[in-house]
């Protein structure tokens, strides 16, 4: 008897069907992967199984009990892990008490207010930090954790109720290659070793075919096909729906159809960006300690480094969101830093958050026009290229496929082209991408390739946080690498994605 059967699962939300007639089986031990573009019903297929949703029809049984339905909180109890696409962790707390709370949880213990929850376990609770990598920054508050600790943290959360089927959505996202790796050999080998189910979504297809023993592809809410990795890495149809051209295992730089040179300003000799020792703190942590760089018009840099590294803090410093900071900030030769982020924003710098921050009870359209600001001019007084929704929907055409759904309604990569999209409504002279090609399916990583193109041939200045080197490589001119807070390397894209030496010591690849 199979550990975990899904039997004709079908859903739907308004007019949208969501999923249609999915069927799976798992085994004990076993690691299967469902993977298909953003969109596809994957997170949906999910929540019917972790019982976040109740599906319109079908069944699901574990271990031949039908548990189609039952609460969350109930499925646990029987044995049901849950990982999330997007962390759910506790950031007031530590992270060790993190895990302290999923033990107290495991045990029924959570309402026992003379004891101090604390003291509770906290051998168990490093015992599952140490599995996960996070055995080090068990003190550490989890609101300072970067987002691919966050993850592992996640994991050792779920594994604190000693799943029997544990559902993982995108485990690795925002992790480097390496720490993708480790991690889902990590699982593997629990797994093994606990006879434990594991059903993982994951657009990192390293992952998925190194890892899972077999493969699902969902397409528009329909399973396109199933079988061995290497099977499935070699069919056409699934090719074509979701792998692509393989961007994120590197790729050629990418060029705007019909351009070779950008559009720049005539000023194009200042630097859009200059930022010279740029220093930062949460809190007492002082977390960037003298970053200096600078981004010309038309011109792609990517800031590169491990997690913790300081990618995501340096652009929140540069746009305005940090409480602390010193230093120099230049924008299109204005110092901005310490004015608050709106004035930056109007003064032509976008900022695209790794979170998304979508409005999900806007529609698409909606939140577009809630980003919208006035056509912009550069310096020497020639206008920009003003960015419209049909111009935006042509851009991104799965968001054109959908113009009238609310953003809760969207799946995380589709968040993701949204977040671009509403930033650029705002007609930037410059945008900060953080993370722009996390969580998105390979074929739309090619998509945001295109778009990152078409803005540098605009004349546009990009500075992104990326750890996806093939992406990276595809679209940057400059790289800068950050270790703990500081700029430890920095060279022309090409050179350092052909320097074997240098990424294996700042980016673990």
């Amino acid at each position: 008897m199979s550990l975990l059967r899904v039997e004709g699962l079908r859903k739907s939300f308004g007019g949208v069907q969501a999923v249609q007639d999915v069927s799976l089986q798992l085994e004990a031990g076993e690691l299967l992967a469902l993977i298909g573009p953003n969109g596809a019903g994957k997170s949906t297929t999910f929540n019917m199984v972790g019982g976040q949703l109740r599906p319109d029809a079908g069944r699901v049984l574990l271990d031949g009990r039908d548990i189609t339905g039952l609460a969350p909180r109930a499925l646990a109890r029987l044995g049901v892990g849950r990982t999330f696409q997007i962390a759910q962790t506790f950031a007031s707390l530590t992270v060790r008490q993190n895990v302290q709370m999923a033990l107290l949880a495991q045990a029924r213990a959570t309402w026992r207010g003379w004891r101090r929850a604390d003291a509770f376990r906290p051998e168990a609770a490093q015992a599952l930090l140490a599995q996960v990598g996070l055995q080090g920054q068990a003190e550490r508050p989890a609101s300072e954790l970067a987002y691919g600790d966050v993850k592992r943290l996640e994991l050792a959360l779920a594994l604190a109720g000693e799943p029997v089927l544990l559902l993982m959505d995108e485990p690795t996202a925002g992790m480097a290659p390496a720490e993708r790796v480790a991690l889902m050999e990590l699982v593997q080998g629990l797994a093994r070793a606990r006879r434990m189910g594991v059903l993982f979504t994951e657009h990192s297809m390293d992952v998925v075919f190194g890892q899972a023993d077999r493969v699902a592809v969902l397409v528009r809410g329909q399973l396109l096909a199933e079988g061995a990795p290497e099977a499935i890495r070699q069919d056409a149809r699934v090719q074509q729906a979701y792998l692509g051209g393989g961007l994120q295992g590197g790729a050629a730089p990418v060029a705007a159809a019909g351009k070779e040179e950008p559009e720049v300003p005539a000023s194009a000799g200042a630097p859009l960006l200059k930022v010279r020792d740029l220093q930062a703190w949460y809190g007492a942590a002082h977390i960037l300690q003298g970053v200096s760089l600078e981004v010309a018009p038309g011109e792609v840099v990517a800031l590169m480094g491990r997690n913790g590294a300081g990618k995501s803090t340096t652009l929140k410093a540069i746009a305005g969101l940090l409480a602390r900071t010193a230093g120099e900030v230049e924008f299109m030769g204005a110092p901005i830093r310490g004015r608050p982020p709106h004035r930056i924003a109007r003064a032509g710098l976008g900022y695209v958050p790794e979170e998304r921050r979508i409005f999900t009870d806007l529609t698409v359209l909606e939140n577009l026009e809630v980003g919208r600001q006035p056509p912009r001019a550069w310096p020497d007084g020639r206008a920009l290229p003003v960015w419209t929704p049909e111009r935006l929907l042509a851009l991104f055409p799965n968001l054109g496929e959908m113009p009238h759904r609310p953003g809760g309604r969207m799946s995380g990569g589709e968040q993701q082209m949204l977040s671009v999209a509403r930033t650029l409504m705002g007609q930037p002279c410059l945008v900060l991408l953080d993370e722009p090609s996390e969580g998105v399916a390979p074929v739309v990583v090619e998509q945001m390739a295109q778009a990152v193109a078409e803005l540098k041939q605009q004349g546009l200045g990009i500075l992104l946080s990326e750890q996806n080197l093939g992406f990276a490589q595809a679209v940057a001119d400059r790289a800068y690498v950050l270790e703990k807070g500081r700029i430890v390397h920095a060279a022309p894209m090409v050179a350092l994605a052909g320097d074997a030496q240098a990424r294996r010591a700042w980016l673990g690849v």
